[in-house]
């Protein structure tokens, strides 16, 4: 095994035989998700992103749960439901979407060294070269603000905002729409300069105390610190549970002594 994937596990590699394109999972606001960025290319524009979207919870009528397929295993090395897929980006573009493991029916393990091989070969081509997943800073809602202690232009804090525009719903109806703005701004040196704004719609379903709560979620940052790839969530849910979708909210970089959207 490539020494640069032993810590990802083999099956957490495994690529089919030919790359199919897909829409951006972190684009639709769907399904339940787990990120890291696990690789990078030598100018920390493009980067690469291990997901895992999380099987919904088995019925109430089942007597159990069903079982995990063979090698299915998240970042921290536990059996997980689900399915597992590697994409590629540059900036906030997806370039390729490499599918792993599916959901159903289990996907084998037997071509594990090959499909890594493969796996390899096509990152390489795209200059992007694994390595140990990103550095994370987590956002605290309470506190607003995300100080940033790495990088050239460190130190500086990162403040995000939102506003929720719901549209007019009719009596009795539980579909609630609306629009999302989100604003990600850069505190440095007693300037505060607005870097990242995006305007999105959104529809959820407010029967059984159904919710709906964006915001942002976490930064990954490139090895060198120029880089940062901006993650936000939704979570959504009811009296039966909940979720969480990650939405790849933009890319940013450090140029010239200003941060700017790549």
């Amino acid at each position: 095994m490539h020494s640069l994937l032993a810590s990802f596990c083999l099956c957490a590699l495994l690529l089919p035989s030919a790359v199919r394109a897909a829409q951006d999972p972190l684009a639709t606001g769907q399904g339940e998700h787990a990120a890291q960025v696990i690789g990078w290319s030598d100018d920390e524009k493009r980067f690469a992103v291990r997901l895992y979207a999380r099987a919904p919870p088995a019925s109430p009528q089942l007597e159990r749960e069903p079982e995990t397929c063979e090698g299915y295993v998240n970042s921290e090395g536990h059996p997980f439901r689900g399915s597992l897929t590697v994409l590629a980006y540059e900036g906030g573009r997806l370039l390729s979407s490499f599918p792993i493991q599916e959901a159903g029916p289990c996907t084998p393990l037997t071509q594990a060294q090959e499909r890594l091989n493969a796996a390899l070969k096509r990152l390489e081509a795209l200059g992007i070269r694994m390595g140990p997943p990103a550095k994370e800073l987590l956002f605290t809602p309470e506190i607003g603000g995300l100080r940033v202690e790495d990088g050239p232009q460190a130190p500086y804090t990162l403040e995000y905002a939102e506003r929720i525009v719901p549209q007019p719903s009719k009596p009795k109806q539980s579909l609630q729409r609306g629009s999302l703005e989100q604003e990600l701004s850069v505190l440095k040196e007693g300037t505060r300069t607005k870097v990242l704004s995006r305007r999105t719609s959104y529809e959820y379903s407010a029967a059984a105390a159904g919710y709906w709560r964006p915001g942002l979620d976490r930064i990954f940052l490139s090895p060198s610190g120029r880089t940062l790839v901006v993650m936000g969530a939704e979570r959504v849910g009811n009296l039966s549970g909940g979720r969480k979708a990650l939405r790849l909210l933009g890319v940013l970089a450090w140029s010239g002594g200003q941060l700017k959207p790549l």
